[in-house]
């Protein structure tokens, strides 16, 4: 099977995959529901367990990450020998492990991280009766583990950003032209919102200067880049003006009221996604038979996985839709 026809025959899959997903239209449908039970039956009809809603929420949110994580292993399968840097995405679940294995240790907690079936691509292969500390220490994230004890839990967790990221960048670099394109259209964007989100959060809920917070950025090339970045440490908290005009002022856009006092890098985060989202859609309808659109189908199905566990956090927490829609920038 050529190229082209190999491609063609998983976009027809991918297609119908996504025309099932709860993004857009679909989202609206599941938002309208009034109960964490309703939406639980809507989605996985006649398995719903008779436990309280917050298990309920718990549940689904861990089956949508869960359904999110095998739709991609399964585009990974029919591919017979995927390209690394889907493989790469794929582990994005399990840096997510490790950094829940890290405030396991680091906060004594007693709750298990979620261990993601990656299939093949697993490189945790946590064994049966070992403890995650003990899976983390002897897999390829050892190093991480290292750092948490000689140093702090924020720079071990900003280390494991920097380290995927790091490799994201060398792999679209190795891509040949023809896929290299539109998939470093869609890595260049996460890598930079990721920086600004970074940089709010290093000085708004840590209190870092620019001095400090610049061994915790992730390196980007170009003067410019880091310039718009070190500005988000040096425009007064409380300045709409200087925010509006800062480059990433679009992350907190919806903040900017007569009642702001600094910017709510929670919040940023959600702007971050529904850009991502808008991004992922828009790069997916081009370039058919590249990775372009397999690399914006992993960020969707990601993506579904995020909105469905926010519709069920506010359906639990009694969250009037049209607000949800807000949060997920569809109102």
């Amino acid at each position: 099977m050529t190229r082209t026809s190999r491609y063609a025959f998983l976009l027809a899959k991918i297609y119908g995959i996504l025309a099932k997903s709860f993004v857009g239209a679909n989202y609206r449908d599941i938002v309208r529901l009034r109960t964490v039970t309703e939406l639980y039956d809507r989605l996985y009809p006649g398995e719903r367990r008779e436990v309280p809603e917050y298990q309920l929420t718990a549940d689904l949110e861990r089956r949508a990450a869960e359904e999110a994580v095998r739709t991609m292993r399964y585009v990974l399968e029919l591919l017979g020998n995927p390209p690394p840097v889907l493989v790469h995405l794929l582990r994005r679940y399990e840096y997510l492990t490790v950094k829940s294995v890290l405030r396991t240790v680091a906060f004594g907690l007693t709750s298990e991280p979620v261990d993601w079936d990656l299939g093949q691509w697993d490189q945790l292969n946590r064994a049966e009766g070992q403890s995650w500390r003990e899976a983390v220490a002897a897999s390829p994230y050892a190093w991480a583990l290292t750092m948490l004890e000689k140093e702090s839990l924020l720079a071990a967790d900003n280390a494991l950003d920097k380290e995927f990221y790091g490799v994201l960048a060398r792999l679209v670099q190795e891509l040949p032209p023809r896929d290299r394109a539109g998939v470093r259209k869609l890595v260049t964007l996460e890598t930079d919102v990721t920086n600004a989100l970074w940089a709010l959060r290093l000085r708004f809920l840590f209190g870092m200067d620019a001095e400090h917070a610049a061994g915790f950025l992730i390196p980007v090339h170009g003067r410019d880049g880091n310039r718009a970045l070190m500005q988000a440490f040096e425009i007064p908290a409380d300045s709409l003006e200087g925010w509006r005009t800062w480059r990433y002022g679009w992350l907190i856009e919806d903040q900017l009221s007569e009642s702001f006092h600094a910017p709510d890098p929670v919040r940023a985060e959600r702007q971050a996604a529904r850009r991502m989202y808008l991004r992922s859609h828009q790069l997916f309808h081009q370039d058919p038979f590249t990775l372009t659109p397999l690399v914006a189908f992993f960020r969707l199905k990601e993506y579904e996985a995020s909105m469905l566990a926010t519709a069920a956090e506010a359906l639990r927490l009694g969250v009037p839709g049209e607000e949800v829609l807000m949060l997920a920038g569809l109102a």
